[in-house]
């Protein structure tokens, strides 16, 4: 057992069965079950099996990450950039287009906040695979009621959409979700009904899959299943084409996909996914990933959003966002506040990646968030939970392994938050000295490190009619830093591939439906045409 005595702050003396690390799973993953959650770094003492030195869980008192996250604490806006400050070049529904993301890949039922996790033992209930399950759910066979039932024959192909909005406006022409007499969404994964710009989301996705089948039905294809499977497949290509070309462009940065797509995975499946007799292993969900490197986005949100013309501002946690009922007709997102084409400006935009979360996420509803409201406050403990290292100690084990931040750009000892770090905003040097201080942390939780480097290091590209602009173009905030964007990326492009070797149908496959745009270059090679969740949205509803 670890007999280092661990203390409050991580002073000596305090608790120290608490952190006792060799009684959590020193397993990366549990190879035995289906729907998993996984390590990227194994904690424990000593080497993992494949020679690496295992991590230290970064040990902080529950209580200490409490404080921390409540209401009126160091991570409130309050102390943070000043409120014009606080949007990034991104627009706002790539905050929307990240949380159906996640729903595809992730979901935890089993934790709780009184126990810690051995992570060989917690079951994802969502297979990380991005196959779109919650749009399709099990298929035409496994979940008939996601589709026709009456038409012609070939129509059997189409998913159901919901009661259409008619009469002037932004909607008119769209559907909603199908729904029961209680108004909840009958879709692959409930959660994609949680507020009206998700569900939203979910609708663009299921109408662009009956254009495809309209679309090759036009073109003399009958065949049901055939019709079906051909726009399957092609809405899960530019779903992933919209994941690394629109997404992870904004989120990670072409620098960090560059040097995923060239040094390769270091962290996730750095050997690719061959398994036994051919067939690709089988993907797990990093706690990593899944507790802090995604959770990102929760800085993102905002406090109020303009959904459309018609409509004033609307507080984020205003009874015609919530979801779990009919999207209210006049609530309907006039997408181009939202989602814009690659290289335009937004006229709405997400917030920075930043440690200072808005407003109303430090006062979660009670119906859901129960006696802990503060979503800060539950991110960091929910990081103590899963044991996670702190934020520093990967940062030192990517640059000992001479993880690439760029193409031909290796990650330095100046690419990690330190005490000599340069050029850090005030803002995040006034937290940096109140964590060492008042908080007397040893090293940072990793979902507040991974906040703390966006704000310093992650620097987005702005449009062309930006560019001279300076007040608006970017200083920090608009991506993700070394530790996060490598982490985010990794695991993302890695089920990209995944995705590929099971199915045969990777980035260059070559979709039945096509669609405009004016191509990408990653690492030298041309990938196009480039997509964007706007593509997407103007093929479904155009």
């Amino acid at each position: 057992m670890n007999n280092r005595q661990l203390g409050a702050h991580g002073a000596p003396g305090k608790n120290p069965g608490l952190y006792e690390v060799n009684d959590f799973s020193g397993d990366r993953v549990d190879e035995e079950s289906d729907g998993r959650f996984g390590r990227m770094f194994v904690i424990g003492e000593g080497r993992a099996e494949d020679g690496t030195e295992k991590l230290q869980p970064n040990p902080v008192p529950r209580y200490e990450l409490r404080r921390l996250g409540a209401k009126d604490g160091p991570l409130e806006p309050k102390n943070g950039p000043k409120a014009g400050k606080r949007d990034s070049l991104a627009p706002a529904g790539i905050t929307f287009l990240g949380q159906f993301i996640d729903h595809d890949i992730t979901l935890d039922v089993q934790s709780k906040f009184s126990s810690p996790q051995m992570n060989a033992r917690l079951e994802n209930a969502r297979t990380p695979n991005l196959d779109l399950d919650c749009v399709y759910g099990g298929g035409r066979e496994a979940s008939p009621y996601l589709y026709n039932t009456g038409g012609e024959a070939w129509e059997s192909a189409r998913l159901i959409e919901g009661d259409l909005f008619t009469g002037p406006g932004t909607g008119s022409g769209r559907n909603d979700l199908q729904r029961n007499s209680a108004g909840r969404a009958i879709i692959g994964d409930p959660r994609n009904d949680e507020n009206i710009f998700v569900a939203q989301v979910q609708c663009a996705f299921i109408r662009f899959h009956n254009k495809c089948v309209d679309y090759l039905h036009a073109r003399g294809l009958e065949d049901a299943e055939e019709l079906f499977e051909k726009a399957r497949d092609t809405t899960t290509h530019y779903y992933h084409r919209i994941i690394l070309e629109d997404f992870l462009y904004r989120v990670i940065g072409l620098d960090m996909i560059q040097a995923i797509s060239t040094q390769g995975r270091q962290y996730y499946f750095p050997n690719g996914f061959d398994g036994e007799k051919g067939w690709p292993e089988r993907p797990f969900m990093p706690v990593e990933f899944s507790v802090a490197a995604y959770r990102y986005g929760h800085s993102t949100v905002r406090d109020t959003y303009d959904v459309n013309s018609g409509s004033r501002k609307k507080k984020l946690f205003d009874d015609s966002l919530r979801g779990f009922h009919a999207i209210p007709a006049a609530q309907l997102m006039d997408f181009g506040n939202f989602f814009v084409a690659q290289d335009d400006t937004a006229t709405q935009f997400a917030h920075r990646i930043d440690p200072f979360l808005p407003e109303p996420l430090f006062a979660l509803p009670m119906e859901f968030a129960g006696k802990e409201q503060s979503l800060a406050s539950r991110n960091l403990m929910r990081g103590r939970i899963f044991r996670l290292p702190s934020g520093e100690s990967i940062a030192r084990r990517m640059i000992a392994d001479g993880a690439h931040i760029a193409y031909d750009q290796p990650m330095t000892d100046s690419d990690m938050i330190g005490p000599d770090t340069t050029e850090i905003p005030t803002e995040i040097k006034a937290l940096q000295k109140k964590l060492s201080g008042e908080y007397a942390l040893p090293e940072t939780p990793l979902w507040l490190y991974i906040l703390m480097e966006a704000a310093i290091w992650g620097k987005g590209f702005a449009s062309k009619d930006l560019q001279e602009d300076h007040e608006k173009q970017s200083a920090g905030g608009d991506r993700l830093g070394p530790v996060g964007g490598r982490i985010v990326g990794e695991v993302l492009m890695g089920l990209l591939d995944h995705y590929r070797d099971a199915t045969g149908k990777g980035l260059d496959y070559d979709p039945d439906v096509p669609t405009g745009g004016d191509g990408v270059a990653l690492a030298g090679m041309k990938f196009g045409p480039r997509m964007s969740m706007r593509a997407m949205i103007d093929f479904a509803y155009g």
